[in-house]
């Protein structure tokens, strides 16, 4: 009988076990587990969920982006333009907002490659730089006034369940299959993994990372639609933070800031694990400053299970050699 390797097993459920707990820790607290709470979650939570799908890609790939919430942040002004200020269809203003998405997520990556710099460094000035464009561009005020079919997005429902519910759940199943079942995905994993081993195996690197970074630019783009689009009205302190929310759910996921490794159900699950927290303890009347604490916390859980699995690999190496 084949021994079961508890280590490898924890790894590859971690975010689905941390996840069980939880549910179970709030299952006690008045309608925590209802119908109605639960899609709450969903619905409240999808764009970070999207938002987090397109990170992933990138920290697969080795890549790190502090942006994604000035990029959020970006588009949510651009499609108050757009489809307020200048009257554009919602259907257009879309695509040209998920474009602009693309662009500068894009954008990142050319820096990155023309200073020789990775992108980790490179998005700590491009943060700035997206934030001060898309007040100069908003003027500091809110954009209101979207159209009807431009709310629907955010704010229509399927029988009982939101649309923007729907849209996470599609988005996850595509990028879950293009990460295992596609030669695109063993490409991602490949950089990530190591990204001169990957160029030496006939991968174009350069044309990769520009794929990833506009499949990621994609993402970021929606996610801060479906928020704009909940909210009905474009500011530009929409999206920022959702970063630092993306990496936490991704580590917790199993993803390693190396990259090279992940699923994108366990992404799914590590940032389920963030909204039900917040969730919960503010159905228990627990204060803010206490769900800030919480989260502070499962970053450093996230981090510090990313440096033992690290350790553990080398651990494993040095012991192979």
């Amino acid at each position: 009988m084949k021994k079961i390797n508890f280590d490898e097993v924890f790894k590859k459920y971690m975010a689905w076990i941390i996840l069980l707990v939880v549910l179970f820790l709030f299952s006690f607290t008045k309608n925590f587990l209802s119908f109605a709470n639960i899609v709450n979650i969903l619905s409240q939570n999808s764009y970070a969920i999207i938002c987090s799908l397109g990170v992933a890609f990138l920290m697969m790939a080795g890549e790190i982006d502090l942006s994604v919430g000035y990029i959020m942040s970006l588009c949510s002004v651009i499609a108050g333009i757009l489809n307020v200020q200048m009257g554009i269809p919602a259907v257009l203003s879309i695509l040209i907002t998920i474009a602009v998405g693309m662009l500068l997520s894009m954008l990142n990556n050319f820096l990155s490659e023309l200073l020789k710099l990775n992108r980790f460094m490179i998005t700590v000035a491009t943060m700035s730089i997206f934030q001060g464009l898309s007040y100069v561009i908003s003027k500091s005020v809110s954009i209101r006034g979207f159209s009807d079919g431009f709310k629907a997005i955010g704010q229509s429902n399927i029988g009982m369940v939101p649309l923007p519910v729907f849209i996470m759940f599609f988005l996850l199943i595509i990028c879950s299959v293009l990460m295992s079942k596609t030669y695109f995905g063993q490409y991602v994993y490949a950089l990530g993994g190591n990204s001169e081993a990957a160029n030496l195996a006939g991968i174009n690197v350069k044309k990769m990372r520009y794929i990833i970074s506009a499949l990621a630019g994609a993402l970021i783009a929606i996610s801060a639609i479906i928020l704009t689009a909940r909210l009905g009205s474009a500011h530009s302190n929409t999206g920022p933070g959702t970063e630092f929310t993306a990496i936490t759910g991704i580590l917790l996921g199993g993803i390693s800031v190396r990259g090279g490794e992940g699923k994108m159900t366990s992404v799914f699950a590590g940032v389920l694990i963030i909204s039900i927290l917040t969730n919960g303890m503010q159905l228990a009347g627990l204060d803010t400053y206490y769900q800030f604490i919480a989260k502070g916390i499962i970053m450093l859980l996230a981090i510090g299970i990313d440096v033992y699995n690290l350790n553990r690999r080398q651990i494993v190496r040095k012991t192979a050699k």
